[in-house]
């Protein structure tokens, strides 16, 4: 077993026992019913918790149920520079959801439009989510299939956040893996993973730790995944965890991995840490910044692919149907991966978002971006987006 091996495993079992230490003393504070508990932890919940909203969790209502749910976000795009304007999908998604017990609910969706996640060229279905979540006791959950995990807290709730496009931080850190492969990982991982939520007055904590194959939406090990490297059981651990006080908040998220290309371990490791005040979903006034990090060792001695950047937004909600948004982000990109780059980048949004019913929604964003591509410069691409967002969830059992 190599260092690093022995570092994942004794680090994963510190953590796990700190978690279940810190479990044990707050869950003898809450009610003996499952379902009684966790409407309990709904309705006091005032920043989302996107692991418990993905895996579907207490949604028990005394039998089995499934619903049809899905989200359709038709864009249109109008650049500032020679690029064509055009319409398209941001996103198109349905799947289903449901309980099959008290403790045991599953997750699965699918993108059916053509964008980054099925290929410019493919278009098609592809699987983005298909996860089952089993409480087990008062302690801990345990999910396992594919599914986004507890990295990052805006990119992991694209589809709600008010602004359309993601920073470019943040699509460098997540949206890839940079060694050898190039391939975009839709923020999903192929694996399993521990997590739960603890409340106890103001304060809430939650967390996750999984254990990964590091592949994104390839989902397979080893060459016949289409991908670079030797076939090996390397595995990514990826963890997070959230700490909130009234409307307070802070995140953290750590990813470790390790792959072998001719015989030679090359690591990666990523960071991310959000502090926040406020629910952007349903608060009068919100703010937010992240830090995001990642270092990944290249094969035959090439420098690392070094990246770091940060971005800071605030929301307004003058009206209950109206909301405005700013964002402004950084990115120091890509250091050491060549032509065209590095690029560091600077943006400037802002989106402007009307209600029509719940989170029914039209958004408008300008981006004002300023861009140092390095030995190639490319024009500022300013751009002015639009998308009607329609979330929608149907039960099909009652």
């Amino acid at each position: 077993m190599s260092v690093l091996k022995r570092i994942r495993v004794v680090s994963s079992i510190v953590v796990f026992h700190i978690v279940l230490s810190f479990g044990s003393a707050v869950s003898a504070e809450q009610s003996d019913n499952y379902l009684e508990r966790w409407q309990a932890m709904n309705n006091s919940m005032l920043q989302p918790n996107w692991v418990r909203f993905f895996t579907h969790a207490a949604t028990w209502t005394g039998k089995p149920h499934m619903d049809i749910m899905g989200i359709y976000q038709p864009t249109y795009t109008d650049f500032e520079d020679d690029r064509v304007d055009t319409f398209g999908f941001t996103r198109a998604r349905l799947g289903v959801r449901g309980a099959v017990t008290n403790n045991i609910t599953f997750w699965t969706l699918f993108e059916t439009a053509r964008n980054g996640v099925t290929g410019p060229t493919d278009g098609g279905f592809r699987l983005l989510d298909a996860q089952i979540n089993w409480n087990i006791g008062d302690f801990v959950n345990l999910r396992m299939g594919q599914f986004i995990p507890d990295f990052s807290q805006t990119i992991a709730a694209g589809a709600f956040v008010d602004w359309i496009d993601y920073t470019d931080i943040e699509k460098t850190v997540w949206f890839f893996n940079r060694q050898g492969d190039g391939q975009t990982t839709a923020l999903r991982e192929l694996g399993a993973s521990l997590w739960n939520e603890y409340h106890s007055g103001n304060h809430v904590f939650n967390y996750e730790i999984g254990y990964y194959n590091g592949r994104g939406l390839n989902q397979v090990e080893g060459v016949n995944s289409g991908q670079t490297g030797d076939p090996d059981d390397e595995k990514d651990i990826i963890a997070g965890a959230r700490y909130g006080y009234g409307k307070a908040w802070a995140h953290a998220g750590y990813w470790i991995g390790e792959r072998e290309f001719s015989g030679e371990e090359v690591d990666k490791t990523k960071y991310s840490a959000t502090i926040g005040y406020g629910n952007f979903i349903k608060d009068k006034y919100w703010i937010m910044a992240e830090y995001l990090d990642t270092d990944e060792e290249q094969p035959l001695n090439a420098d690392d692919v070094e990246s770091d950047g940060f971005y800071i937004a605030a929301g307004w909600k003058p009206h209950p149907r109206w909301k405005l948004v700013y964002r402004y982000s950084e990115c120091d990109c890509e250091e050491n991966i060549g032509p065209p780059g590095p690029s560091d980048t600077e943006q400037h949004t802002f989106s402007l978002t009307h209600f029509l019913k719940g989170q029914m929604k039209i958004v408008a964003q300008y981006d004002i971006n300023n861009d140092d591509l390095g030995v190639v410069d490319f024009k500022d691409d300013n751009a002015f987006r639009v998308y009607f967002s329609m979330p929608l969830s149907y039960r099909i059992t009652k």
